[in-house]
């Protein structure tokens, strides 16, 4: 899971970056948990409270509390977060270097742009976190959780199955890495008492099976009929609606 926050005081604008975080998580398989403010008090608040977001997309000009402002209280309790500011005015350099954004996406909002500098956090938010350790043999090993492709389980022996075709093994528990795995920002999906799949490199799935994609290769995985229901409601819950049928 990647917890995002948007603070702008526009509604409609904000209403558009929500719906368009959506479906970027979506498309990446990442299950976003989205805050929408409308000013900057509630937000340094929640943070000053202990709220993290990886990612904040705030406005400068805001009625009440301004989006610098908001930047200085939350920099004083979290200094990882991206800020990407939202704005129409750009006349606020040495206030934005002192508070370090990573990005200045300017109103009206461009679609490709937004994506780019997404897609940029992203990356850089992967490098910071996004990795799953294991130990075989007595070795400590680490893979970024974007190349894991799906945990197969076996008489208590685990395969990884990486997006390049190759594989690795430890022992195990699927329930236990499935549980380690809800704290991050990546959507896996349970479909069967042996499998664990990153959506994101589910290409087509119906009432019975998973299609998934990598290597260049298309593999179908059964999801099992106990698990059946609780798989179709998690995807209709990220995807906001019943299209997911082949």
């Amino acid at each position: 899971m990647i917890k995002i926050a948007i603070c702008d005081d526009d509604i409609k604008l904000s209403g558009k970056l929500e719906t368009l975080l959506n479906s970027e998580c979506l498309a990446r398989g990442i299950r976003p948990e989205i805050d929408v403010y409308y000013d900057g008090t509630p937000l340094a608040r929640n943070v000053i409270k202990g709220d993290r977001y990886s990612i904040i997309f705030m406005d400068i000009e805001m009625k009440e509390l301004d989006g610098i402002t908001t930047a200085r209280m939350i920099r004083t309790i979290d200094r990882d977060s991206l800020i990407i500011y939202v704005s129409s005015y750009e006349s606020y350099l040495k206030e934005l270097f002192e508070v370090e954004p990573f990005r200045f996406l300017s109103k009206p909002i461009d679609e490709k742009i937004f994506k780019k500098y997404f897609s940029q956090a992203l990356s850089k938010i992967d490098k910071a976190e996004g990795y799953f350790q294991y130990t075989y043999n007595r070795k400590v090993k680490k893979t970024s959780i974007n190349n894991i492709v799906y945990f197969e389980s076996k008489n208590r022996v685990i395969t990884i199955h990486f997006n390049d075709g190759t594989s690795d093994i430890f022992y195990g528990k699927l329930n236990d890495i499935q549980k380690e795995l809800e704290c991050s920002r990546h959507c896996f999906f349970r479909i069967h008492q042996s499998y664990l799949v990153n959506y994101k490199y589910v290409c087509r799935m119906n009432y019975s099976s998973m299609t998934i994609t990598y290597d260049g290769k298309e593999f179908c995985l059964k999801i099992s009929e106990n698990r059946q229901k609780e798989v179709r409601k998690r995807l209709v819950e990220m995807v906001g609606n019943n299209n997911y049928t082949e």
